[in-house]
């Protein structure tokens, strides 16, 4: 393929999935339509990545020069910008939405969890305040982070915004830090981010007026950062933090750790699963998992029982979630259950299924084995978010957010400073022998 043709299409799509999710979901008109313009967008952000580019060098030492100063000014001033644009409106959002269970219970519960910690309390237990004993599903890193501004005595929700900056600028981390790529490459998935931040700032301020969901859409960048570096301790800690805010990842992460035994590292597999498990172990298990394994075996039942109410509340002219995304407005009330054991079949098989074409396709035709691990779990948030029987809009975010991380990632291979990337076709393997010194002088995390 031509160059610039596969970034062409990552970036077309990726604009395509913001704009279906955001702005043309609101307008309300041809909602299947935009829903499947959504899913397909999705699935060719994860497809394109796993093809090579061909070589294109520049020479001229002063175009690099003049392409290195270029990039780095639009992604600095982007990133002061739309950080500027987003905590302005952000402080108008926390004045203007107001914490009520009865509108929305996820903060409450959170900040319940977050005063009994503070108070050395029992966390998992019933509460109370909320629906006369609601029992929280949230994992400890879910409500773990938000705990620093309740100890702070500051609104709860300053901790999104934390989330979602620190995650954009894993985004921008993920690129050379030389920025040696033609300008304008990035020029429409930064026009693209800017739509998104505008619409979560201005025309949807739910989404970080009244969700957690910026927690798990921080971790995941990061997880893609981690992966980027390509460092088995960042990676184990990354997949931890995943695995303990939501599940998505349950079935991808076994099916991930052997992929990197089979075709990367046994030792880099090993590294990543001990330094996951510890994690997940001290956090999670010792305190929490082995005192009470009822209450945490119990929480998807106890998901269940809101389902039907949840569904009833949405039916408008004879159909379900008619104006939301996913495939649940093509089932009716008497089929949840199947909607919902088509999901978990599918993000058990799905990452396997994954695995044997690349295993049986690496050998045939060329490909950027570095990515798989991204485009993987790309295919399996557009799946799973897709298929969720209760599709809250908030909750499609960490998968839209997720594509400027993967889309970012593959800018690497345009990277004219070092040739050396294009040749093996990896977003990794090239930052570590040129650029070594330049990147353990550049801001470390």
């Amino acid at each position: 393929m031509k160059s610039y043709v596969p970034i062409a299409i990552l970036s077309i799509a990726v604009f395509l999935e913001t704009y279906t999710s955001t702005y043309l979901l609101y307008d309300g008109k041809n909602i299947p339509l935009v829903c499947i313009a959504y899913f397909v967008s999705g699935i060719v952000i994860g497809l394109v990545p796993m093809f090579p580019i061909s070589n294109q060098m520049i020479t001229s030492s002063n175009t690099l020069r003049l392409f290195n100063r270029i990039n780095c000014l639009a992604l600095v001033l982007f990133f002061i910008g739309v950080s500027s644009f987003f905590i302005w409106h952000f402080i108008d959002t926390l004045n203007i939405i107001h914490l009520d269970y009865h509108y929305s219970d996820n903060l409450p519960q959170i900040k319940v969890m977050c005063q009994r910690f503070l108070h050395c309390e029992k966390i998992y237990a019933p509460i109370q305040e909320i629906w006369n004993g609601k029992k929280s599903p949230y994992m400890p890193l879910m409500w773990l982070p938000f705990s620093v501004a309740e100890f702070w005595g500051i609104d709860m929700r300053w901790t999104c915004a934390v989330f979602i900056l620190v995650g954009i600028f894993f985004v921008f981390r993920t690129v050379s830090p030389r920025y040696g790529f033609h300008p304008f490459l990035i020029l429409l998935p930064l026009i693209s981010l800017s739509y998104l931040f505008s619409f979560i700032s201005v025309r949807n301020r739910e989404i970080v007026g009244i969700t957690e969901e910026s927690i798990v859409i921080g971790f995941y960048l990061f997880m893609c950062y981690a992966l980027v570096r390509n460092n088995p301790w960042l990676i184990g800690l990354a997949l931890a933090c995943c695995l303990l805010s939501r599940f998505v990842l349950f079935f991808w992460a076994p099916v991930y750790i052997v992929y990197v035994f089979l075709h990367e590292s046994k030792s880099k597999a090993i590294t990543i699963s001990l330094v996951s498990f510890l994690i997940i172990a001290i956090v999670f298990l010792i305190p929490f998992g082995f005192s009470d394994p009822k209450y945490f075996l119990n929480i998807p039942s106890d998901y269940h029982v809101g389902v039907d109410t949840a569904w009833n509340s949405s039916y408008e002219n004879g159909v379900y979630y008619g104006n939301a995304l996913g495939y649940a407005k093509w089932f009716d009330i008497s089929q949840i259950q199947l909607l919902h054991n088509m999901q978990i079949i599918v993000a058990a098989i799905l990452p396997v299924i994954l695995l044997i074409i690349f295993h049986l396709l690496k050998n045939r035709i060329t490909l950027n084995k570095q990515f798989w691990s991204f485009c993987s779990l790309k295919i399996c948030l557009v799946f799973f978010y897709n298929m969720l029987e209760v599709p809250y809009y908030y909750l499609f975010f960490t998968s839209t957010f997720f594509s400027y991380a993967v889309l970012f990632a593959y800018l690497r291979l345009y990277d004219f400073n070092n040739d050396s990337q294009l040749k093996t076709n990896s977003p990794v393997e090239a930052g570590n022998g040129n650029r070594s010194k330049l990147v353990r002088s550049a801001l470390v995390f």
